[in-house]
């Protein structure tokens, strides 16, 4: 198993093509490749088709997949005010690939798992595991998610929602020479290949882990019996001035925890998700996701600074996971909110993971939410990093 990437910020399509390929042929040789991975900034939209097809011939793959990104991550760049490409490619002996595009039509008509192992053409024995890029503006992202991990459970899916474009109609997908301006574009890769994830969401909690006893749907009435809003009243005076000051200047979470057999819980155990608005007479909160009684959720903060923690912690977890089996290769896909403006400086999450893993070959994205798994099953998440790492499967 062999990978190499490479990145360019040269603005001729036809140029950034030939750029590519050479730096790709400079690593592997005239190897001829199994999978490409491509990110193009949406300024190469006018000539995609062209990009993409030079591009695969370039580096001789037999599949390509990618999309549209705002901002492009490759090798230890992070490029978000300015057009580029990124490109990394695998010679991939012993795996087989399964493209797929899917489309809100096949989320209409689908009857549940049986339906995507027909649709994708894979059997959950097989132990797939993915690599997904969604067009938020035509797909819902959230039940594709959900409806592919009910029917492949514990399969690792990683990647992210396409971004740049202002409607419906202006991202692109690729795959295998076609491109599309709707749905999703997927591979299911099987055999001799692990897919590891690493889930920076960001956020430190603050508190202590509550019970919800009473909601519907996405609001919150009572947390432990009584209203959230007003346990929030009497948390805030007593933080630290900082976290103070960040849930004061909206940057308040609600994590909800994942394994509710676990007696404590700490940084990576809860799913983070936004708060949408309060409600002062009835002091209930509402949440970007669905909430039900009986889970245990805990207020949680994020900024530069935690981010960084978060995501350094995890990196060094994963570093003494990998002993003796490396990574070969990743892809990180991480949110338009972070890069420079959350950090104040640039190429920040790309360097973590090159001096935590490295060196590594690396392409990615800024994305318009960012797919990976916490516990057993993916979420889309915001404001998140999602690291997937290729190595070697376990004997």
């Amino acid at each position: 198993m062999r990978f190499a990437s490479a990145l360019t910020t040269k603005t001729d399509w036809a140029e950034a093509a030939e750029d590519l390929g050479r730096q790709i042929a400079a690593q592997l040789g005239p190897a001829k490749t199994e999978l490409a991975v491509l990110f193009a900034h949406p300024k190469f939209v006018p000539q995609i088709d062209s990009l993409v097809e030079s591009a695969q011939k370039a580096v001789g793959a037999r599949h390509l997949i990618g999309c549209t990104g705002a901002g492009i991550i490759g090798i230890d760049q992070e490029v978000e005010q300015q057009p580029a490409i990124s490109l990394l490619v695998g010679e991939l002996p012993g795996v087989e690939i399964a493209p797929f595009h899917l489309t809100e039509k096949d989320l209409e008509e689908s009857t549940g798992p049986n339906f995507w192992h027909f649709q994708l053409e894979l059997e959950p024995d097989a132990s797939p595991q993915f690599l997904l890029f969604v067009d938020p503006f035509t797909t819902h992202a959230v039940q594709l998610v959900d409806a592919l991990t009910d029917a492949y459970p514990q399969a690792p899916i990683v990647g992210g929602l396409a971004s740049g474009a202002q409607q419906a109609g202006e991202n692109r997908l690729f795959l295998d020479g076609k491109v599309y301006d709707d749905g999703a574009v997927g591979v299911g890769l099987t055999g001799k290949i692990a897919l590891r994830t690493v889930v920076s969401q960001g956020c430190r909690p603050i508190g202590e882990p509550l019970v919800v006893t009473r909601a519907e749907k996405n609001v919150v009435f009572e947390l432990g019996g009584r209203p959230p809003m007003k346990i929030l009243q009497e948390m805030l005076p007593q933080l630290p001035a900082k976290d103070r000051q960040l849930a004061r200047s909206g940057l308040l979470f609600l994590g909800r925890v994942i394994n509710e057999y676990q007696e404590e819980y700490g940084r990576g155990d809860f799913l983070i998700r936004n708060l949408i608005e309060s409600d002062r007479e009835s002091g209930a909160l509402a949440v970007a996701d669905l909430m039900r009684t009986g889970q245990t959720v805990q207020f949680q903060v994020r900024d530069g600074e935690t981010a960084d923690e978060d995501l350094r912690h995890l990196l060094q977890q994963e570093q003494r996971s990998l002993v003796g089996k490396p990574a070969r290769a990743a892809l990180l896909f991480t949110c338009l909110g972070r890069g420079e403006g959350m950090y104040g400086s640039a190429h920040h999450d790309i360097r973590a993971v090159q001096e935590s893993l490295g060196p590594l070959p690396v392409a990615g994205f800024f994305c318009n939410g960012e797919i990976g798994p916490v516990g057993q099953r993916a979420f889309v998440h915001g404001f998140t990093t999602v690291l997937g790492l290729f190595t070697e499967p376990a004997a």
